[in-house]
């Protein structure tokens, strides 16, 4: 296994996977297939380790195919290696699609430590509702526009959102007797207003594509005096250890229930979306030391 020196989150996780894997003895994954899909990057490898990560095409104007499109010849070099190879390789990159992949690898071999029986012997919380832990005087901000946003409407004083793509694209237009625009109670801003409404924030809601986008220590940054920092969705299956030790205290994420069935519905279902949902297992995990 390569080693490298922590900066980023994604080296961060890295040598805290290969940490890990030592202390467990677990055995290396190898990579058996990719599969790419305009919204997400999967990786399949064996010992039942599988991970997606966001992959930004086609579903964000903010990026073009130069820093999406992925090389198939490059990817195709990497099957049979280990995933520590191909995220070692590309997490460092500056092209998205490379560290999609990395992410995506990185969130691959965190698939055997984020069952609730080795994230409960760390003494980390599961099954948390974060619902339920938010109050009805709370400032919410959630970062990146996704279905989780209306499951927090009417529960807390603001709710927020922002989003790297523009505003209107999540407006509804209502033609009544006069005119009027959705979302209702819902205030959505643009990813230029991150800094200004996340700094007094009780609660941040920050979506796991900001591991990929490369700006998670900014937005974790701008969110450091809120009560609950949780980071949500696919993406953010990596390894929660390192998370925790870097600002995040709550995990709301997804690991694959069957891996072979998984592997087998990436090349089979319609969309990635539909292999995610017919086979993921949710998991919410928190560190109650920094709650």
């Amino acid at each position: 296994m390569a080693q490298s020196k922590p900066g980023t989150i994604l080296e961060k996780g890295y040598e805290k996977l290969v940490s890990e894997y030592s202390r467990l003895d677990l055995p290396d994954s190898t990579t058996e297939k990719f599969g790419l899909h305009p919204g997400w990057n999967a990786v399949i490898g064996t010992s039942g380790c599988c991970g997606v990560a966001m992959s930004f095409q086609d579903n964000n104007p903010h990026y073009g195919d130069d820093e999406t499109g992925l090389d198939l010849q490059h990817l195709k070099s990497f099957v049979g290696k280990s995933l520590f190879e191909i995220a070692g390789s590309t997490m460092t990159e500056a092209r998205l699609s490379r560290r999609s992949v990395a992410l995506a690898a990185l969130n691959a071999l965190s698939q055997p430590l984020v069952t609730d029986d080795v994230l409960q012997a760390k003494g980390y919380s599961v099954g948390l509702e974060v619902k339920d832990l938010v109050r009805i005087d709370d400032k919410l901000v959630i970062v990146g526009y996704g279905g989780l946003v209306k499951s927090y409407a009417g529960r807390c004083r603001e709710l927020h959102v922002t989003d790297q793509r523009p505003p209107e694209t999540f407006r509804t237009t209502i033609v009544e007797e006069t005119i009027s625009y959705g979302p209702a109670g819902i205030m959505v801003h643009p990813a230029e207003e991150n800094r200004e409404v996340l700094k007094d924030a009780d609660v941040a809601i920050i979506t796991g594509s900001t591991l990929v986008n490369g700006t998670f220590e900014e937005v974790v940054g701008y969110a450091k005096h809120a009560r609950i920092r949780a980071l949500y969705g696919s993406s953010a299956q990596l390894i929660p250890d390192v998370l925790f030790e870097n600002g995040i205290n709550i995990v709301m994420s997804v690991a694959i229930s069957d891996p072979v069935r998984f592997a087998a519905d990436v090349i089979n279902a319609p969309d990635m979306e539909t292999a995610l949902r017919k086979h993921q297992r949710k998991y919410n995990v928190g560190n109650m030391k920094n709650l």
